[in-house]
């Protein structure tokens, strides 16, 4: 039995960390019996893994010795041979269930957080990173959501290297999609645009300080040395809680669409001819690049905002640009040409795939047998 603890509501799931969360449990149902232990207020809908709805969702939680004890409660009954902690965040109340149970801890990290908190002025990151290196350094393995996060622990943290695995996160998404071209005529169409121009697609909530950042990159750095080579484009824009200067702006410019909140996405990921991730701060993986990238797009990215994705796999699909640098973003913009788009390559679903990801982690984590 195998049991994995998510801390906060993720049904159903809405965002990276969400699904994450729900592909591991999902693809690890399929290879081991498990049961996930969540908060009570994850709603009652249909899922291909067991849960069970231990503790309240209070920010006492990570604390809390009752809720410790519940959890010890569900892991005895059900017999569990390892634990799989969401985020280190409540790791003072499992690292002792699992030593009192004589079972390994594991913890799945989706970001190195107290530098996610860093680069974003939090000034309690400190706090985070303490609580962060004694997680890390007590559990038995730590799953890391990206390479660079792992090499990042081992030089930084002082973890040892055979406790650190990657567990990258991933896509369901298993092959190029076939209406990519159905999908361009469709956009165009819809807002009268020539075939000849070059579209461009960045999305994402614009309240969040990485997307705002790279909002005003785009907008105040890259267009403007775009434009002077006179080079036909049109940018799309999705999302919410924009900026009434961004949206000004944004409104007198004939090259640029604000879309607000789009209901398919994929369709713009689709039928545009290059996603762009103008994204250097935040950490983690930038999860809108992941699924982009498996749809089909082309990609255009800040080096920072690529962590996590395995570009060996991609080719010539995603050009890598040094962070900040906003002419050499600019200049690939400027020399991509209107081709049809190439196949995203079958390496990059064989790497990235969530069962193949799963696959792989139980081989490394020697649990491929595990009966129940």
């Amino acid at each position: 039995m195998f049991i994995v603890i998510e801390p906060y509501r993720f049904l159903p799931p809405v965002n990276g960390g969400h699904k994450a969360n729900y592909h591991v449990c999902e693809q690890l149902s399929k290879k081991t019996p498990l049961t996930c232990i969540t908060t009570t207020n994850n709603p009652d809908i249909k899922i291909p893994f067991k849960i069970e709805k231990v503790f309240g969702d209070k920010i006492t939680k990570y604390i809390n010795p009752f809720v410790g004890w519940k959890i010890y409660k569900s892991a005895k009954r059900l017999k569990t041979k390892q634990i799989l902690l969401n985020q280190p965040f409540m790791s003072l109340l499992i690292l002792p269930i699992c030593r009192i149970l004589g079972i390994p801890f594991l913890i799945f990290s989706h970001n190195i957080e107290y530098t996610r908190f860093k680069s974003m002025g939090k000034i309690w990151w400190p706090l985070m990173k303490m609580l962060e290196s004694f997680a890390y350094k007590t559990a038995d393995k730590v799953l890391f959501i990206s390479e660079e996060d792992r090499q990042f622990a081992i030089k930084n943290i002082g973890l040892m290297e055979d406790k650190c695995l990657n567990m990258p996160y991933g896509t369901s998404v298993n092959q190029f999609p076939i209406d990519i071209a159905e999908s361009r005529q469709k956009v165009y169409q819809s807002h009268q645009i020539s075939d000849d121009t070059l579209s461009l697609f960045y999305f994402g909530p614009m309240d969040y300080a990485p997307n705002q950042k790279g909002l005003e990159n785009l907008l105040y750095q890259v267009l403007p040395e775009v434009r002077k080579a006179n080079k036909k484009i049109h940018l799309f824009l999705a999302g919410k809680n924009i900026q009434n200067k961004e949206l000004n702006y944004i409104q007198q410019s004939d090259d640029i669409t604000w879309l607000g909140f789009v209901d398919d996405l994929d369709l713009y990921i689709k039928g545009t001819d290059v996603m762009l991730n103008p994204i250097w701060i935040g950490g983690g993986v930038k999860i809108k690049l992941m699924e982009s990238l498996s749809l089909g797009a082309t990609a255009i990215s800040y080096r920072s905002g690529s962590f996590g994705i395995n570009i060996k796999t991609l080719d010539d699909k995603i050009t890598i640009i040094e962070d900040e640098d906003s002419k050499a973003f600019a200049q690939k913009i400027i020399e991509t040409p209107i081709l049809e788009k190439k196949k995203t390559p079958l390496a990059f679903y064989d790497y990235h795939h969530w069962e193949k990801i799963i696959d792989r982690t139980l081989t490394q984590l020697s649990l491929q047998q595990i009966s129940s």
